[in-house]
């Protein structure tokens, strides 16, 4: 019988339903997942504390801190420590699935968004335009790898769900679904102007267009890293093909190096 895999969920930093993300956790089979937001879940990365952990579940966004009058948000600075700490753990051999909003965690350090393999930007900047979102998208979500992470869903799913136009390094992963979405600076919203108070416009905004590629995984040296781009809302979270990408996800995340 294979044993319970022990994974630790870091969350904060974004607004969801907590409830129907709880629901969610606990039907994973075979997966047990304890809770903490950050900054407390930040202790857990150091020392022996990763010992009690099989896998990291990443649904937290901090590095942010937004602004009620719309004004550009202030961007916060990893501590030095858990930068370190996260790192040795990558090259130590943790496995991490990082879910939706959490390619956007961390925007002033580089190193972290190279780990995931993309970065969903909030702030437009000269040479990075920002991000694009649009909620509630039923879209019809297609295999594009054989692999661990997608069995059960080679003949895809449907979801209704938030689409990103973000950035994916796509020569550092393997693509392992797409979506069906057109992602374009026409059929998205820019993240920027949503910041400034001007939710679902694209005035002054050009963003390349997006490949579709919706989940993927860089394996490390030693890490097994995944991403997963679904995970906006409840109709998300009852969904039972994410339920089993997820549980596949955490599965493979945790596996040791090598096997």
């Amino acid at each position: 019988m294979e044993p319970i895999r022990q994974v630790l969920t870091v969350t904060k930093g974004h607004a969801y339903d907590r409830n129907a993300f709880g629901d969610m956790l606990d039907s994973l089979p075979g997966i047990e997942c304890t809770q903490v937001e950050q900054p407390a879940a930040q202790r857990h990365f150091r020392g022996v504390e990763p010992d009690r952990w099989d896998a990291y579940l990443m649904y937290d966004m901090p590095g942010y801190r937004f602004k009620a009058d719309h004004t550009p948000p202030d961007l916060i600075e990893p501590p030095q420590g858990f930068r370190s700490d996260f790192l040795r753990l990558v090259d130590r051999g943790h496995g991490f699935v990082f879910v939706h909003h959490a390619l956007a965690a961390w925007p002033t350090w580089p190193e972290y968004g190279s780990v995931i393999g993309g970065r969903f930007r909030f702030v437009r900047e000269p040479g990075h335009p920002d991000s694009g979102y649009r909620h509630a998208v039923e879209q019809r979500v297609s295999a594009v790898a054989e692999h661990p992470v997608v069995a059960g869903l080679e003949d895809g799913f449907t979801i209704t769900d938030e689409v990103y136009l973000a950035d994916v390094d796509e020569k550092s992963i393997t693509p392992l679904l797409r979506t069906d979405a057109t992602l374009t600076d026409r059929t998205v919203w820019s993240t920027w102007n949503a910041v400034l108070g001007r939710r679902d416009t694209n005035d002054g905004w050009t963003h390349p267009a997006g490949s579709g590629v919706v989940a993927w995984i860089r394996e490390h040296p030693r890490s097994r890293i995944v991403y997963l781009q679904f995970g906006d809302s409840p109709a998300a979270f009852a969904n039972p093909a994410f339920r089993r990408l997820l549980t596949n996800a955490l599965q493979w995340a945790s596996g040791h190096a090598g096997s």
